[in-house]
């Protein structure tokens, strides 16, 4: 016999013995507990529990539907909050924006920089933004920038299950600004004249979030100029201006209300209707294949058997314990900062579907980290929660200083938020932040010291670096960095400690 035939038995008959032996323990009723163990001890992968009742597989058929319900649910978290956005998009656009006409050709746009008074939880106050969504079923648009020649702009392309598919910016196409045609996956064709890029979205519902930096209050109004220079247009309009192009209608994306979305299973049953308009991606479908005998996944509905939407139930709970267990540990944190992953934002990496459900329920619309990197801190570097009635420090040496690709005009700023509810913290100094374009006073030897505590510093020289707090709770820092250098981008810098002052 060759040597190769001898292997090939070898490997045969060791399957062989696993398999008659586990076949074996089974026939002879051996007493086994719950683990997938042939022995008291020993872990055998080739062997199968033996159920001892009806009640015993009913109940690990439980486990296993439960199990498939806690990855559906975590994977229909995106594509529910994307479709609630829109939803929204479409309700409040008249309401913010007056009677501009079809919501979908426009940006719906803040205009002013957010205060104590805004409601949105994490509030930016670097940029103004603008927010649309696309139907490129009905036709491809055409993203007109003007050029933006003294500052920090970007587009974030986001698809229907919240990835960051692309950007137009700073960071990618420059401050020349151009005519970019946004096309849905099958949009067939060649790029037409006029236009400088393609770009191809991967669902055909996408939304774009426009951010705009401006330098203080006396600057808004050069942005908002800019915000009114930018235009969206159906490609038959931008290829002639007499076209009537007609633009989908509102109403027909607004038959099933997500507002009103009260349990798991009606989140479910919106985020199937929602991905079977918007396919996942190939590279998801053994994934997605795994929850589909519940009735999860792009245009299924529901199983009908009360028990098994008594799991699906179960199983989303177990899906929000995850989130939850994600958001408060899923992070590193070193000197009281949660380190985000690189991959933050973006289809694929460490964590996957999990982390891409809690950072969307946590940081909905969160950008690339190549675009931007937030690092929140609800802790000093003892991991003592944060405190409005203590005052605070945070010393950067000089190589230290969050760094920034300033050729592209990327920047960095502190941000404070109330614990309850992270929203911006009502001062009688109506400031919110500390950015890195401050006329920041730096120490000595060129390093930088940050001050968070209620009482404003008795140096009056050191206001710019003052960031104030509430005694009578606590709070959140999020230090954000815009294009930041390699070391940021790459997940590997660490910020300064926050250190509690005597």
């Amino acid at each position: 016999m060759k040597t190769s035939e001898k292997l090939w038995l070898t490997i045969f008959g060791l399957c062989l013995s696993c398999y008659w032996s586990s076949i074996g323990a089974q026939s002879a009723g051996t007493s086994t507990p719950k683990q997938n163990i042939a022995a008291e001890g020993r872990w055998n992968p080739f062997y199968l529990h033996k159920p001892n009742s009806e009640k015993e597989i009913d109940l690990y058929k439980q486990e296993y539907e439960v199990n498939m319900a806690t990855a559906g649910y975590l994977y229909s978290v995106p594509p529910f909050l994307h479709y609630r956005q829109r939803y929204e998009f479409l309700r409040n656009f008249q309401l913010y924006m007056g009677d501009k006409g079809n919501p979908f050709g426009q940006f719906l746009l803040l205009r002013q920089p957010a205060t104590s008074q805004t409601q949105d939880p994490m509030a930016n106050v670097d940029t103004l933004y603008g927010a649309t969504f696309l139907e490129l079923s009905s036709t491809p648009m055409v993203l007109v920038v003007p050029p933006i020649p003294d500052r920090y702009y970007s587009f974030a392309l986001v698809d229907a299950y919240f990835y960051n598919f692309d950007y137009i910016g700073s960071r990618t196409t420059g401050q020349q600004g151009g005519k970019f045609l946004i096309v849905g996956p099958n949009w067939q064709g060649e790029k037409p004249k006029g236009v400088d890029k393609i770009v191809r979205a991967p669902t055909n519902s996408i939304n774009i979030y426009q951010r705009i930096y401006f330098k203080n209050a006396g600057d808004i109004a050069a942005v908002n100029q800019i915000q009114d220079a930018i235009q969206l247009l159906p490609l038959e309009k931008f290829l002639n201006p007499a076209a009537t192009a007609s633009l989908p209608k509102p109403e027909s994306y607004m038959k099933l209300d997500p507002l009103a979305a009260k349990d798991p299973w009606t989140v479910l049953q919106i985020a199937n209707t929602y991905m079977g308009e918007n396919p996942p991606p190939k590279s998801d479908l053994t994934f997605t294949e795994y929850f589909a005998p519940l009735g999860i996944g792009p245009g299924l509905s529901l199983h009908s058997s009360k028990t098994v939407l008594e799991n699906i139930g179960k199983g989303a709970e177990q899906a929000d314990h995850a989130m939850s267990a994600i958001a408060l540990t899923g992070f590193p944190v070193k000197n009281g900062w949660q380190i985000p992953p690189p991959n933050v934002g973006e289809h694929g990496g460490p964590g996957g579907v999990a982390m891409q459900a809690m950072i969307q329920v946590r940081s909905i619309g969160i950008n690339s980290s190549k675009e931007a990197v937030y690092y929140n801190a609800y802790t000093d570097a003892d991991l003592k929660p944060l405190s409005g009635a203590k005052s605070y420090a945070i010393t950067f040496t000089k190589n230290a200083i969050p760094p920034v690709d300033k050729s592209r005009f990327g920047f960095w700023s502190f941000t404070i938020y109330d614990r309850i509810n992270a929203r911006l913290i009502e001062n009688s100094a109506n400031k919110y932040s500390i950015r890195s374009a401050d006329n920041l006073i730096y120490n000595a030897d060129g390093s930088l010291t940050l001050y968070v505590q209620p009482i404003a510093p008795t140096d009056k020289a050191l206001l710019p670096n003052w960031l104030p707090s509430d005694a009578s709770g606590e709070f959140i820092l999020a230090l954000r960095v815009y294009l930041g250098g390699k070391e940021v981008t790459s997940g590997v810098y660490i910020p300064a400690p926050i250190v509690m002052k005597p």
